[in-house]
């Protein structure tokens, strides 16, 4: 096999190989995955939505979506209205702020610009009738002043059955870079994973668990780090040659009896694996 290989290693009469898997499919894609993914790489200096993040139940286009945007819808579905309120009244959105206008008699949703300059007029969002505040959603025009880092503070203090996490992953290039949010509902979980009470206190804590290995496994994958390997036996022969002034010459060669590929996992832990599946053991 003439590409590079990442380590080699010979047991006896055999010889592993552990080569990069430079066509391993997205794991998001193509496992049954416990949580949800969004994530998006850096691209000529600006962030764009991966193809193969989970968008297809927010968006229709992701050219001109991310993250921020997507965290808006997911907010508006899994937060309640009366929540949102209930968030802005607490002052836990900076430069904005919710209010009850009695001469005009309407709920005003009010942001500073403060990028303009450090004490500018309130400016409103949003303007709207008690009784129509009762009878109509107003869930994504009431999200519309808050930023990215806002949005992932309300899902997590006040969505119901619902884990959310930040998270992020560097490759070896300078500009090599993938962020993103995983998330899982309770009923999602306890579909696709089940709650293991003698190993955990809550179903979120294992949730959070299980996104950790699942994000590790993204990494592997974004930055080529998944593996394969070739497992291949020493074949003795002898040389003989036709001249009979030439001695016979002992020579072997190496004959494949196994290899496969798309393993997540570091290089002497797969070596390790291959050596126990075949049962080989390394001569003291």
């Amino acid at each position: 096999m003439s590409r590079d290989y990442i380590e080699r290693k010979e047991i006896g009469d055999y010889r592993i190989t552990i080569y990069p898997d430079y066509d391993a499919e997205c794991p998001v894609t193509n496992w049954d995955m416990g949580a949800c993914y969004i994530f998006e790489h850096l691209e000529r200096g600006r962030y764009e939505l991966y193809s193969d993040c989970d968008w297809k139940k927010w968006v229709s286009d992701i050219r001109e979506e991310s993250v921020a945007s997507i965290l808006q819808r997911i907010a508006a579905e899994v937060v309640t209205q009366e929540d949102i309120i209930k968030y802005y009244k607490a002052g836990k959105v900076e430069n904005v702020r919710f209010r009850y206008d009695r001469h005009e008699r309407q709920w005003k949703l009010e942001y500073k610009p403060t990028w303009r300059c450090a004490d500018a007029d309130w400016q409103s969002e949003l303007d709207v009738e008690p009784y129509e505040l009762k009878a109509h959603d107003y869930r994504m025009e009431l999200l519309e002043p808050m930023d990215e880092d806002d949005y992932v503070a309300l899902i997590q203090e006040c969505a119901k059955d619902f884990v959310l996490q930040t998270w992020e992953s560097s490759g070896y290039c300078q500009g090599d870079h993938i962020r993103g949010i995983a998330y899982i509902s309770k009923e999602r979980f306890d579909k696709r994973c089940g709650f293991n009470p003698q190993k955990y206190k809550t179903w979120q804590e294992q949730a959070l668990e299980i996104i950790d290995a699942e994000v590790e496994e993204i990494g592997m994958w974004a930055w080529g780090d998944v593996k394969g390997f070739v497992l291949e036996k020493k074949v003795s022969f002898t040389k003989v040659f036709d001249d009979n002034d030439r001695e016979d010459e002992e020579d072997y060669e190496w004959e494949e009896v196994d290899s496969c590929w798309g393993y997540f996992m570091e290089t002497e832990e797969l070596i390790k694996e291959v050596m126990s599946e075949h049962d080989l053991k390394d001569v003291a």
